[in-house]
C-alpha cells in the first residue's frame, strides 16, 4: 500500500490539491472579471502578431480558456488547449462553444503531452508554472512538441511579488470584498512555489529528465547551487513579445528552439 501511494504522488503532475469541482468553478468566476478579458486579448493579439495562417499554437494549463479563446478569435490559428483538470476542460469546452470559435480543449498531463515531435509554432503557458511537481520535464515536452524555430512563452508569479502589487492587481479585477480577501490569500500561498528569475534559467537548462534528476529534482536549493552541465536546447528569441503582462508576473524571455 506504502508503495502504491509513493508510485501516485511520484507521478501527480501537480503540486498541492487538484483544480476540480467547486475550486476550478471558482477560479473560472474571478478570472472573467474586471480588465481581464481585454488584458488577454491584447497579449493575444501580441503573442500570435507574428505567426502565418494556419499556425498551430498550444496553451498549456488553458484553465477556464479565455486566454485560448482569445487567440481563436483572431481565426487564422489553430488553437489547443492541455490541462490536467476534468472540470477546466468540460468548462472551457462550453465556454469556447458560448463563444462561437473554436479550440480544442484536451486532458493531460503537461509532463507527458499527447502530442506529435515538432507539431506546434507556439507555447504558452501562463500563471501555471510553479504549479507543476516536474518542471523539468515539462519543459522537456514543449521542446519535443514545438517546431524548429518556434517559441515558447512562460509567464508566472515573480518569487519577489509583494503584498502591495497583489493588492493593486485584485483591485482591478472588481471583485466582491470576500473574493477579493480569497484572491489575495491565494495569492501570497501560491508565491511560495513561484520561482526566481536565476531558478528559471536553470531549469531552461536542463536538458532531460535525467539531467533534471541529477541535479536534485525541483528543489530550490539544486537550482541556485547548482550551474548548469549542458547546453540548452531553447536560446533566447531575438525579439520580445508579450511582455505587457500583470506586475506580479514574471515576463520571461521568449524561448525559441534551436
Amino acid at each position: 500500500m506504502n508503495e502504491m501511494q509513493t508510485t501516485e504522488k511520484r507521478q501527480k503532475g501537480y503540486k498541492g490539491l487538484p483544480m476540480e469541482g467547486i475550486v476550478a468553478r471558482w477560479y473560472t468566476r474571478i478570472r472573467r472579471s474586471g480588465s481581464q478579458i481585454e488584458e488577454w486579448r491584447k497579449q493575444a493579439a501580441q503573442l500570435t502578431g507574428g505567426l502565418p495562417d494556419g499556425a498551430n499554437v498550444l496553451e498549456v494549463a488553458p484553465g477556464p480558456g479565455y486566454f485560448a479563446i482569445e487567440m481563436a478569435r483572431l481565426d487564422q490559428l489553430h488553437v489547443t488547449g492541455l490541462d490536467i483538470s476534468h472540470t477546466f476542460v468540460g468548462i472551457a469546452t462550453e465556454n469556447v462553444r458560448q463563444a462561437g470559435v473554436s479550440v480544442d480543449f484536451q486532458q493531460g498531463d503537461a509532463s507527458s503531452m499527447p502530442f506529435a515531435e515538432g507539431f506546434f509554432d507556439l507555447i504558452v503557458c501562463q500563471a501555471a508554472f510553479k504549479n507543476f511537481s516536474r518542471p523539468g520535464k515539462v519543459i522537456d515536452e514543449m521542446h519535443r512538441v514545438l517546431r524548429g524555430g518556434g517559441t515558447a512563452v512562460i509567464q508566472d508569479m515573480r518569487k519577489d511579488a509583494s503584498d502591495a502589487t497583489f493588492r493593486e492587481e485584485v483591485n482591478l479585477m472588481r471583485l466582491s470584498p470576500a473574493n477579493a480577501f480569497m484572491t489575495r490569500r491565494a495569492l501570497g500561498w501560491l508565491r511560495r512555489r513561484a520561482y526566481t528569475k536565476e531558478q528559471f534559467e536553470r531549469l531552461r537548462w536542463m536538458r532531460n529528465r535525467d539531467e533534471w534528476y541529477r541535479h536534485g529534482g525541483t528543489t530550490e536549493e539544486a537550482m541556485i547551487s547548482r550551474p548548469p552541465t549542458h547546453s540548452s536546447r531553447f536560446t533566447p528569441c531575438a525579439s520580445h513579445v508579450g511582455t505587457e503582462v500583470p506586475k506580479i508576473r514574471e515576463a520571461a524571455a521568449p524561448l525559441c528552439k534551436v
